[in-house]
């Protein structure tokens, strides 16, 4: 066959196929072959996986579309509100997939409505779909030329996909209607873009008056800064970046916040404010959160979380004792929860919910060493021990706080273990060097080991890394006055540090310490006369061990000695 009887063939073919299709539809009703319409693939969540209440609501609606569609009456609008509608709910829960695809459905079935139009711009944005996104925003512009979120949201795509003279266009044209900061920072990306950072700081400067939390601002601020060399600026502003990005008024998205159904879509807004910083937001959407589902063990446990860190423990107690009734096998809410109680002083309570979360979970080092620290404080050191131990092999190295080896070095002193206890207070300071409690209780232990040599060099260490630090000094000055063994003894500097200390404050522990430096350096006459009044003062309060303690020494500078009847003395008076 040549072209040109190909073609006529094939025009004849048409021809022929056209007459067909023209004779099938003169035919009456009961003689064509009536196909339905392919049903919209919407790729609908199981329903077993979500919230029930969201299940149930989402069941409903997917019902009366489907009815709807069935309904050869129904409008092209009508059947748009319902997909439409439905797909605001998916998003509203951050099903996101579905979501896309109601939209799509809404806006082809009602492509004047400026909603769907939006909508989908916004959702497919969001999922990468620029090709999809970008005429989805024209088209909501070309129903509504002068809206500002729109024309902010197409300039943000355009922006990011290089076009910048596409995305100046449109923020010029938001301008004019919305005076904002998404604006002003999106002009200053502008400018940074096109290499006119004095411009770029202008906008950015100005998006900050406008919304000053808005932290990733400050990113763009430095990184303009530092082209123009101005180096200190940038560090500021690069100092104070951060992820808070920049909020905008958005009427349509804002309505979404109102489909919430059950308590996941407010979890997701409290996470991202506690995130952010936004504690009273965070905790208002918590709130929300177990208004919408009583249920929900999560909605409960977060709040409880962000009570504790607003200090508001009964309220923390409150939440965290309803999600143990409502999952009684969660290891780590009951550990949650007996940690908080142990903070209170309730030990009772805590040591029952501790239990429980060990018993649940023995490898939860956090809940054994929650059990380890109310074990201690209520005199059960031998079992503390063990929890505690329990704790150090159970919790991985670079998650180990001063918390856990401060405990266990406790523990271990009360049971006698003096030697086992010192690494544990060496690895309190070398995480902390604030902790200055762990360098005095090393430097005790050390005393009551009788190294004292390695006792004052802890303390002297101490003092290099912290001179403010009075207990330590009068440590120091205790041991330089009295330390049993008189090579390690300097009156003169116990006396100045003794000193300082009665200058600061004339308390009873402080004036005892200016005694034994007194006797040290043989001052006795002004020894004994601290020391006597300290004596009557003890026997005045009824302190039988202290008085004897102190009639002792007073004893030995009476008779001209220097204190040092017993190792004790040496030790800080705490």
């Amino acid at each position: 066959m040549g072209v040109a009887d190909s073609r006529s063939y094939r025009r004849s073919s048409a021809l022929a196929l056209l007459l067909l299709v023209a004779a099938l539809s003169a035919c009456s009703p009961g003689e064509q072959a009536s196909a339905p319409a392919p049903e919209p693939a919407i790729p609908h969540p199981e329903l077993a996986e979500l919230d029930p209440p969201l299940a149930r609501e989402i069941e409903a609606r997917r019902a009366a579309l489907d009815s709807l569609l069935a309904d050869q009456e129904a409008s092209a609008v009508d059947r748009a509100r319902a997909f439409g509608d439905l797909g605001r709910l998916y998003q509203a829960h951050r099903l996101l997939e579905p979501a896309l695809a109601c939209y799509r459905e809404a806006h082809a079935l009602d492509p004047e409505s400026f909603a769907w139009a939006y909508y989908l711009g916004v959702q497919a944005a969001g999922a990468g779909d620029i090709e999809t996104a970008r005429p989805a925003f024209r088209n909501a512009l070309d129903l509504r030329a002068d809206d500002a979120p729109a024309l902010v949201r197409l300039a943000d795509l355009e922006l990011e996909h290089g076009k910048v003279d596409e995305a100046e266009l449109l923020y010029v044209r938001a301008a004019v209607v919305d005076d904002s900061a998404a604006v002003a920072y999106g002009m200053g990306r502008v400018a940074e873009e096109r290499g006119e950072y004095a411009e770029a700081i202008e906008q950015f400067e100005r998006a900050l008056t406008l919304q000053p939390r808005a932290s990733v601002i400050h990113y763009h601020l430095g990184q303009a800064y530092r082209e123009l060399g101005e180096f200190d600026r940038a560090g500021e502003a690069l100092a104070r970046s951060g992820p808070l990005r920049v909020a905008m008024a958005d009427p349509l998205m804002h309505e979404l916040t109102t489909l919430a159904i059950g308590a996941l879509p407010h979890l997701d807004r409290g996470h991202a404010a506690a995130r952010e910083g936004r504690l009273g937001d965070a905790e208002a959407a918590y709130r929300q959160a177990v208004a919408a589902d009583a249920t929900n063990v999560r909605a409960h446990e977060s709040l409880a979380t962000l009570l504790v860190r607003r200090g508001d423990p009964e309220g923390a107690i409150e939440h965290f004792g309803v999600a143990v009734r409502l999952e009684p096998e969660n290891a780590q809410t009951h550990s949650d929860l007996g940690v908080l109680l142990a903070e209170q002083g309730r030990n009772d309570r805590a040591l029952e919910h501790l239990v429980r979360a060990v018993e649940l979970e023995p490898g939860n080092g956090e809940a054994r060493l929650g059990l380890g620290a109310v074990l201690a404080q209520t005199g059960s050191f031998e079992e503390a021990v063990v929890e505690l131990e329990a704790a150090l092999r159970q919790i991985p190295e670079g998650r180990r706080t001063p918390r856990l080896h401060f405990g266990l070095a406790e523990a271990l002193v009360r049971t006698g273990r003096l030697e086992e206890a010192l690494p544990h207070y060496t690895q309190v300071r070398d995480l902390d060097p604030t902790q200055g409690v762990a360098w005095l209780r090393e430097a005790t232990v050390l005393m009551g080991l009788g190294r004292f040599a390695e006792a004052k060099a802890t303390l002297e260490e101490r003092l290099r890394v912290d001179s403010t630090d009075g207990r330590a000094a009068h440590s120091l000055a205790r041991l330089l006055a009295g330390a049993p063994d008189p090579t390690l003894r300097d009156g003169p500097r116990a006396m100045t540090i003794a000193g300082a200390l009665l200058q600061a404050d004339n308390a009873a522990p402080n004036a005892e310490t200016a005694a034994m430096a007194l006797a040290e350096v043989g001052r006795f006459e002004e020894a004994v006369s601290i020391q006597r009044t300290l004596v009557e003062e003890a026997r005045r309060r009824g302190r039988t061990g202290e008085e004897r303690r102190l009639t002792r020494n007073l004893e030995r500078y009476e008779r001209s000695e220097a204190c040092c009847a017993r190792v004790a003395d040496a030790f800080p008076p705490y």
